[in-house]
C-alpha cells in the first residue's frame, strides 16, 4: 500500500505495515510505522457496499499514534482486546469520496 501524500509525520514518510490488527469483508484495522521517522499509526479502513444500487462507500481513517501506544498494539497477543477508545477523539486524516480532510476523530471498533 503506498504511503498518502497528506501523511504528516516527516518530510519523507514511508508506511509500512507492522501487523494487521482485525480483518473482515469490508473492514481493516493495521498497525502502520514510518521507515523513515519511525512514527506509528493507526489505519482503519471501511467499506459500505450499498446493495440497492447507490454508491458505495470507502472511508479510510491514518491516526497518529504515540510510541507506547503502537508498541502496545504491535506487542499485544490479542488485539480485539484492546482498548481503542481513545481514536474517537484523536486528530486524524479522514478519506473518503469527499476528499481528504483532517477530523477530530476516528472511529474506534471495527463497522463489522
Amino acid at each position: 500500500m503506498p504511503t498518502p501524500p497528506y501523511i504528516n509525520c516527516c518530510d519523507n514518510a514511508k508506511l509500512d505495515r507492522v501487523r494487521t490488527l482485525y480483518q473482515s469483508n469490508h473492514d481493516v484495522e493495521a498497525l502502520l510505522r514510518c521507515a523513515t521517522c519511525a512514527s506509528f499509526w493507526f489505519y482503519r479502513f471501511h467499506e459500505y457496499t450499498n446493495w440497492s444500487g447507490g454508491d458505495d462507500d470507502l472511508t479510510r481513517w491514518h491516526s497518529p499514534l504515540t510510541a507506547i501506544e503502537g508498541e502496545r498494539l504491535r506487542d499485544t497477543n490479542d488485539p480485539t482486546k484492546e482498548d481503542l477508545s481513545f481514536l474517537r477523539e484523536r486528530p486524524s486524516w479522514m478519506g473518503d469520496d469527499r476528499g481528504v480532510r483532517w477530523v477530530n476523530g476516528a472511529p474506534d471498533h471495527p463497522f463489522s
